[in-house]
């Protein structure tokens, strides 16, 4: 597999728990925003901090850090939008195939902002995680 895959199969196991959410499943996007959407989730990632396990590198724990936007058409929107994807994403452990995955890590937030650079005028609240994992073990 290479990191690239690697990555996805992460990205795809948090956009999942956070599109498992009836009232968000239809506005959570990666990246490219599509659509009008009235409010919704926009999750971007890095690429990933790959650590060997061992002195011979053959294994590989990787961080990967989300940063998760919460927008909607007002400043409680916005608010409403990021307590949804908290409460999808706080201490859960997600699965991800072939990977034992830690409990997400918060990894901060900011306060809700306003956005003058779009039109029609958007909030959005800020919130990050780290998700950690390492190779599962095989008998």
């Amino acid at each position: 597999m290479t990191p690239a895959d690697l990555i996805e199969r992460h990205v795809e196991a948090v956009l999942a728990r956070i599109r498992a959410d009836a009232q968000l499943s239809d506005d959570v996007f990666e990246g490219d925003v599509t659509g009008d959407p009235e409010r919704y989730v926009n999750v971007w990632h890095d690429t990933g901090f790959f650590e060997p396990r061992s002195i011979l590198g053959e294994h590989q724990d990787v961080d990967i850090t989300f940063t998760i936007h919460s927008v909607g058409d007002n400043r409680w929107q916005a608010t409403w939008v990021d307590g949804r994807v908290l409460a999808a994403l706080n201490d859960v452990v997600l699965e991800v195939p072939g990977r034992r995955c830690w409990k997400l890590q918060p990894a901060g937030s900011q306060p809700v902002q306003k956005d003058d650079d779009v039109q029609p005028v958007k909030f959005f609240a800020v919130r990050r995680f780290v998700l950690h994992s390492t190779p599962k073990e095989t008998p």
